[in-house]
Order: structure tokens, then sequence, then C-alpha cells
């Protein structure tokens, strides 16, 4: 198990990201439970062989810890130091190795490349999405995958779980028109309702936007 800071940690915005999730992560049990997000494990499920695999915005690690007990070599990035030591945990008591980083997507510079990059309800403003995007896909090898379901703008009046910022909330239009700017091949780009069941962060009727795209 590797659990690493990463150098240049600072500023106000970084201390309160940080301060906001290690207060919710804090909390006793798992705040989105322990299972994956259903989208992001459909598609580890789909790989057929071990993958190198980033994770990003894990939190607790509920996607990642998946991701290792399938036999995958496995990275988590998160602003948050106590939901990464809860990750370390599980991993520990299951016997898994894993790499977490713990920095803020503002400052993350990839290191390395990866087979996949996979993340669930990663609520970032612009121009920070599209920079973090862009990171991403240059991360990615030939042909990698980079997926993830994110909360919608008509998520906004229901109270089954994401931010109440229109700012960090998605449409497929939006992340069509960042996609644009960069070599790759949408698998799926679609927004609908799903029936959520994550721990006490996320339950019921939601709309989702879900990705998959390949780095061409």
């Amino acid at each position: 198990m590797r659990f690493r800071p990463r150098a240049g940690w600072g500023g106000a915005q970084m201390s309160d990201q940080r301060e906001f999730w290690n207060e919710r992560f804090a909390k006793e049990g798992y705040f989105y439970g322990t299972e994956p997000n259903r989208y992001v494990a459909s598609h580890i499920d789909a790989l057929s062989e071990p993958q190198n695999i980033l994770f990003l915005g894990e939190g607790e690690g509920r996607n990642a810890i998946y991701a290792a007990r399938k036999g995958h070599t496995v990275t988590a990035l998160d602003a948050s130091d106590v939901g990464l030591a809860k990750c370390a945990e599980r991993a520990k008591s299951a016997n898994l190795t894993l790499e977490l980083i713990h920095t803020d997507l503002e400052i993350w510079e990839p290191r390395k490349t990866y087979d996949a990059v996979l993340c669930s309800f990663l609520h970032l403003p612009e121009p920070l999405r599209s920079a973090v995007y862009a990171k991403v896909l240059g991360a990615l090898k030939s042909g990698g995958l980079f997926a993830g379901e994110f909360f919608s703008i008509h998520q906004m009046p229901r109270t089954t779980g994401g931010p109440k910022d229109e700012t960090l909330l998605y449409t497929a239009d939006a992340l069509r028109s960042i996609l644009a700017h960069h070599t790759c091949d949408i698998l799926e780009l679609i927004e609908c309702d799903t029936e959520l069941s994550e721990g006490r962060g996320h339950n019921g009727i939601a709309s989702v936007v879900r990705m998959a795209v390949l780095k061409s």
C-alpha cells in the first residue's frame, strides 16, 4: 500500500475543498456506501484483462476497491486524506494493493499513463473541468478508456444527491464541446434517469449524464 501526498498543496480554495470532504468522510461508516457505482462497475467488468486504472475523486474508495478485487492495478486520487485513509483501511483488510494519491485536481499532474481513467460524480467548475479532461486524455494510452457518471443540471430540484450549484452540474452537450477539442471517439454520451442506492449520499431516482470515450 502506498499513500502519498503531492507537493504543492495549498491555497484557500484547495483547503476549503479538503475540509469539506474531510468533514463528510469523517462520519461513521461510508458516506456513499461500499459498493461501486453501477455504471463505473459495468466498465470495469467489461475489461477483458488486468488494466492499469486511475480513479479520480475517489473518496473512500468504493470503485477502486472493486477494481483491485478484479485484479487490476489501481491508483486512486482524492483531495480528502480522511477518505483515502478509509480506503487504505479497506484495502489492507482485504489484502489489496492500491496506490493512493492525496492531491487536488487543480495541481495534479499525471506522472505515468493509464489504460483507463474512471470516476463517479466528479463535479468540477469550468475552466477546471476542461483542464482536468485535457490532463486525463493526455495521460491515457492510445485506445484507453475515459468513463464516468455525473449529475445533470436536471438533478437540481431533486433531493437524491449532488451539488446544488448549476455550475458544477453537467449536460451532454457541454461534455461533447469539451471532447471536441481532443482526439477521441465517443462511445456513449447520454442523459438519463437512474435509481441510485449509494450509502447515505445518493438514494432514489436521479438525473445523470453518462460518458464513455476512447482515446484515438
